[in-house]
């Protein structure tokens, strides 16, 4: 099982349009925008709002994307932008034996004593388990 100091995740490299289009499909970003909103709702920092809620899907634009080789089929981890200055690090997953992907998680990071999925631009797409 991979962990973060023990994983097979492949460089980070710029997305390309076909890497793109896989992560940018609807159901996808409807999934981790809507996780993103869930795990904020509350945010002190955020203040995300329904408006904001849509800005984040139209402003998504996948930037770096790296992958990881797995038993059960391949592990995609994605650093897209929502907003001006604002990323989120996502994980996807396709199935070994179809091209069927699903969302899987949000990367959380603790800032200013409190949780959040949100990244600056400037910040390393790094492997993350959940």
């Amino acid at each position: 099982m991979s962990s973060v100091s023990n994983n097979a995740m492949g460089p980070v490299l710029d997305a390309d349009p076909e890497i793109s289009d896989i992560l940018s499909t609807h159901q996808i970003k409807h999934d981790a925008i809507h996780a993103l909103h869930e795990k904020h709702k509350e945010s002190t920092i955020h203040h995300f709002t329904d408006a904001h809620l849509h800005d984040h899907i139209n402003s998504w634009k996948v930037l770096k994307h790296a992958e990881e080789q797995v038993a059960y089929g391949v592990n995609y981890f994605a650093k897209v932008q929502i907003g001006e200055d604002k990323t989120i690090h996502i994980r996807i997953h396709r199935q070994k034996s179809a091209e069927i992907y699903d969302f899987y998680s949000l990367h959380e990071t603790i800032k200013h004593n409190e949780v959040t999925c949100i990244w600056a631009v400037d910040e390393p797409l790094v492997y993350f388990n959940a």
